[in-house]
């Protein structure tokens, strides 16, 4: 339990560092603001590769649909903990960059606006956190794996959605990897 979190707290924060660092260095051109949110959007579609992988384990190790079991149900709740709370950090930083205003006393408008904008992913984060981690890792048993690998499956449209993103960013909805995208 205490490992995969300790991996998840480090792994998530990490990886959001690093890949703001490189795109920093690989694209000069671009605003430290352009290299945050889209850091942002590769670390959202790397967990969910992860998950996905997972899910897909999980199901496919599961023969019978209620009481097999797989150690990767459990586990990966607790990887995914800390990516929920640094997602909903990683979207309040992405409103603070994108006001532009650095200022302290505007802080709490910034915060106001976040959470009035992102009201639908807030609730998502906070569901997932107090009442799927509890169901999935206590509530539940020892039943319904294979359910617990079909939830993380659904992690599956995350990268599309995230370069959907990051192309509408870098003005890029002209080109053909925005059209065929399925998004």
């Amino acid at each position: 339990m205490l490992l995969p979190l300790a991996w998840g707290s480090l792994f998530f924060p990490g990886l959001f560092v690093l890949c703001t660092w490189g795109l920093r260095r690989a694209r000069p051109a671009w605003t430290h603001n352009d290299c945050v949110l889209i850091s942002t959007r590769l670390v959202s579609s790397v967990q969910a590769v992860l998950a996905t992988g997972s899910g897909i384990i999980i199901i496919r190790s599961c023969s019978h649909v209620i009481t097999d079991r797989h150690w990767l149900a459990r586990e990966y709740v607790w990887f995914l903990i800390p990516y929920m709370i640094y997602d909903s950090y990683a979207m309040y930083l992405c409103e603070w960059y994108r006001t532009g205003d650095r200022s302290s006393k505007h802080t709490l408008t910034i915060f106001r606006n976040f959470l009035s904008k992102n009201r639908l992913m807030i609730t998502h984060h906070a569901v997932i956190l107090f009442v799927l981690v509890p169901v999935a890792q206590r509530l539940r048993g020892e039943l319904g794996d294979f359910f617990v690998g079909c939830i993380f499956t659904a992690e599956l449209s995350t990268p599309f959605v995230s370069l959907g993103r990051v192309l509408i960013q870098l003005k890029q909805q002209h080109t053909l990897l925005y059209k065929v995208n399925p998004n």
